[in-house]
């Protein structure tokens, strides 16, 4: 037996008897996630309509480093146990076609990565991606975000069409949407770690120099997906006064630049690949290929094929450059 399966023996014992005295029961499972697959443990309580979900590859590092099994168990039931009243408040049965319209919200993932759980949700494709709509939580309490993929049966209790829970995710993912240049980024990061404001501001104008911005969402979360919302699109372009590349940061942002700075799509594919590799976590990286927007289609750059893709109809065609 290997380490790693040692630890999982020893981590699925301790969080066994750990959640006992509270009435959690285990079961363990391969999780969809972006860009494969993890391996998880539910635990069910019976007075909790969601049951969460405990990922041991989060912490096994910390064990290899030499925190005992019991004491991460420890910390992960102390959180469990401090959420749990938010868990309560989640209401299956007010999942409804009603409510739908202000509780969903887009996701978007690599298609070819995650081919396999995307096939059990309802999704449309974008170039390389994919987009899907989720559920989001919004009364498990302050501290706690949750959401759930919208399947197949999701959808027929909610008593809407894949088309019509696409365009309302990402409508209201659009509503959320943020553009924001690299010195603004750079000014809030460093005044949010207490740096004087004069410092902030100084080191931050460094980065209004750059050609880049930053699109995401207002919490950062699951930003990337405003790019398959074309009201998004042409408002961004409206700011620019021209036509732009985007580059595929992570399923959190892209940047925005303006084609006028540059010609070189290859050398921008080559800086995304290379971020991707250095820099971004595997479940969190998108696409190391470069989109470009014209006004009217998003498209995939630097291609002999370019593949189109019209931002009212999101339907794909194809044409020689």
């Amino acid at each position: 037996m290997n380490d790693k399966q040692q630890y999982y023996n020893d981590f699925y014992s301790e969080l066994e008897k750990a959640m006992e005295p509270s009435g959690g029961k285990l079961q363990e499972m391969d999780m969809p996630n972006n860009n494969g697959f993890r391996k998880g443990i539910i635990i069910k309580f019976d007075n909790i309509s969601l049951a969460p979900i405990v990922y041991p590859d989060f912490y096994y590092q910390d064990w290899k480093g030499g925190k005992p099994v019991s004491s991460i168990v420890f910390g992960i039931r102390f959180e469990l146990m401090k959420t749990s009243p938010g868990l309560t408040h989640f209401n299956i049965g007010s999942m409804d076609r009603n409510t739908a319209v202000t509780h969903l919200y887009a996701g978007i993932v690599s298609y070819e990565s995650n081919k396999e759980w995307l096939e059990e949700i309802p999704h449309e494709r974008v170039g390389d991606l994919a987009v899907f709509a989720k559920w989001r939580f919004d009364n498990a309490g302050q501290d706690l975000v949750a959401s759930a993929k919208v399947t197949e049966p999701l959808l027929a209790h909610l008593q809407l069409t894949k088309e019509e829970a696409l365009k309302i995710a990402k409508a209201n993912t659009g509503r959320k949407a943020k553009l924001e240049s690299v010195g603004g980024i750079i000014a809030k990061m460093l005044s949010d770690r207490g740096i004087d404001k004069e410092v902030a501001e100084a080191i931050s104008m460094r980065g209004q120099a750059e050609p880049f911005q930053v699109l995401t969402t207002d919490n950062g979360i699951d930003g990337a997906a405003v790019i398959a919302c074309p009201e998004v699109l042409k408002e961004v372009q409206k700011q620019m006064m021209e036509e732009y590349y985007i580059l595929p940061c992570s399923i959190n942002e892209v940047l925005i630049l303006p084609k006028s700075q540059t010609e070189d799509v290859e050398g921008l594919k080559e800086m995304v690949s290379s971020i991707n590799k250095e820099e971004i976590e595997p479940k969190e990286r998108l696409s190391d290929n470069i989109y470009e927007f014209d006004g009217h289609s998003l498209k995939l750059a630097g291609a002999e094929l370019t593949q189109e893709y019209s931002v009212s109809k999101s339907k794909p065609h194809h044409r020689s450059k």
